[in-house]
């Protein structure tokens, strides 16, 4: 058979489909070490904010939350590589986690700004009451996020698309392989789609040739390909880290 490599678009809501099994990666001892830096900085926070006594513990709680912020950031930025993002630059690493619908940043990003005006500008701690609301932010940032420690491997689907999608972060690679219906594939660029370099087969057809349906397999296509780049593969990731959350 004639190999035709070429640029496809796939479907990334998949109607008509759904979700039979998955796959995800276990917690090693360094990722486990680092989930625990990250969740003592913050119980060393909730500490001091507990047994207030003068502005110094309202300073070191804050600190202390937003390093337990950044510890969590910087161990997902080394899993997810988030610079190979072209949107990186703009949203930064917790507008693209928002972007990815994992987190809502207004509060985190306030907080940190609070942190830097605080210890580097000599501004007054917050009150013990939004100290408390601070904490409470963090912890579900931590919380949220934990999950995503653990990478979401594969997920496996039937339905108009019987086949499954494989997932590596850094670099970003997710593989797309398996049976899928002719409406959930294109040769021409659909809104909200997502860029393939792929080569779609008809049974008994020249690879890529979108050919009418002369079979009882009527529209099915063989699927094998690769998300073309990191900046059209954000539907998939929502919809992993959804299916993670």
């Amino acid at each position: 058979m004639v190999r035709d490599v070429r640029t496809w678009w796939f479907n990334p809501e998949l109607p008509d489909c759904y979700i039979d099994g998955s796959g995800r990666s276990g917690i090693d001892n360094a990722t486990q070490d680092r989930k625990t830096a990250a969740e003592i900085s913050h119980v060393h926070a909730d500490y001091r904010i507990k047994t207030h006594v003068i502005e110094w513990d309202r300073v070191d709680a804050i600190l202390a939350l937003k390093r337990a912020m950044q510890l969590r950031v910087d161990h997902l930025n080394s899993m997810y590589g988030f610079k190979q993002y072209p949107e990186f630059k703009q949203l930064g690493p917790l507008g693209l986690l928002e972007h990815w619908g994992v987190i809502r940043q207004r509060m985190l990003r306030r907080m940190r700004q609070l942190r830097n005006a605080v210890e580097h500008e000599g501004v007054e701690p917050p009150s013990i009451e939004d100290c408390e609301d601070y904490a409470e932010v963090v912890w579900w940032f931590l919380r949220g996020t934990s999950q995503l420690l653990t990478p979401l491997d594969s997920l496996d689907f039937s339905g108009d698309f019987d086949g499954s999608v494989t997932f590596k972060y850094d670099p970003l690679q997710i593989r797309i392989s398996g049976d899928i219906a002719v409406t959930l594939i294109s040769q021409d660029e659909q809104p909200g789609w997502v860029k393939l370099t792929t080569e779609a087969a008809r049974y008994g057809k020249v690879a890529g040739k979108m050919t009418p349906a002369e079979t009882e397999e009527d529209g099915i296509y063989q699927l094998e390909s690769l998300v073309a780049d990191a900046g059209t593969a954000h539907p998939l990731l929502r919809r992993a880290f959804r299916y993670l959350l």
